[in-house]
């Protein structure tokens, strides 16, 4: 199983449907309105990291309110050595 973790800028007066669009998405383990440089983030898990990046693209990334986003994948434990 792999995890990313997705950063968003939204769109002005996007945030409460952007996040409650966002939370119905399969794969979506958790998502939050954030204060500071980004104003949501979400934990995504699929089985693979292409399956990370399928949702993303062509889920996530397509909800209304983006301006701008980024997925971060988790580091796998060999990675860390």
């Amino acid at each position: 199983m792999e995890t990313g973790y997705i950063l968003f800028s939204l769109k002005p007066g996007k945030k409460k449907d952007f996040i409650l669009r966002v939370r119905k998405v399969n794969h979506v383990k958790e998502a939050h309105l954030v204060l500071g440089n980004w104003d949501a983030i979400a934990k995504i898990e699929a089985e693979d990291v292409k399956g990370l990046e399928k949702v993303f693209f062509n889920n996530i990334d397509k909800i209304p309110g983006i301006a701008n986003s980024r997925l971060y994948i988790k580091a796998c434990p060999r990675a860390r050595k």
